[in-house]
């Protein structure tokens, strides 16, 4: 049965919608998965805080396209879905790959992080990043390490000088007897 214009249209609206949101996207092939399997495959990229689409290739390739965003053509043919990363790309990424493992037809075959594509590798190693409190957390502590260092370069320098003056007090002193 054909789509109609107006479904298509709001289709397309619900993909640009998505996109815009999205930080990072991971394109999967799905092919021969049951729906209580897609469900958990929902379930899980839910709870990396995405969201899981299957996607129609036609209507998404034009999404993309609207956004400046290119894919290589074989990665929207045959069943194709879509992991809208909305916070944390390495978590989903990692959902996905967790999930290939279970389900081997649930194929990730590249992806987009701010707009620039990656291909099945990188989604691998996106999902070996830490997650991203842990990223800001060893960001900070990085920036954090050459002010500490100053400062206790500073400390040092005031008690050197707070020691040698009251060397120098003790030394013009008269001595006690």
């Amino acid at each position: 049965m054909a789509v109609s214009k107006e479904k298509k249209e709001q289709t397309l609206a619900g993909y640009a919608e998505l996109l815009a949101k999205s930080n990072a996207i991971i394109i999967t092939k799905y092919g021969g998965m049951s729906m209580p399997q897609l469900d958990k495959v929902r379930k899980q990229v839910r709870a990396a805080e995405g969201e899981f689409h299957i996607t129609k290739n036609t209507l998404i390739k034009k999404a993309l396209a609207e956004r400046g965003m290119n894919v290589p053509d074989e990665w929207l043919t045959t069943s194709t879905a879509m992991s809208f990363c909305f916070k944390d790309p390495s978590a989903v990424a990692k959902a996905v790959g967790d999930l290939n493992k279970e389900f081997e037809v649930f194929k990730p075959v590249g992806g987009l992080v701010s707009g620039h594509a990656i291909d099945s590798k990188g989604v691998k190693e996106l999902a070996s990043l830490p997650p991203i409190e842990t990223l800001r957390a060893q960001i900070i502590g990085v920036l954090q390490a050459p002010a500490s260092g100053i400062v206790g370069a500073i400390n040092a320098a005031i008690g050197g000088v707070a020691y040698a003056l009251q060397a120098k007090v003790d030394k013009e002193q008269p001595a006690a007897a």
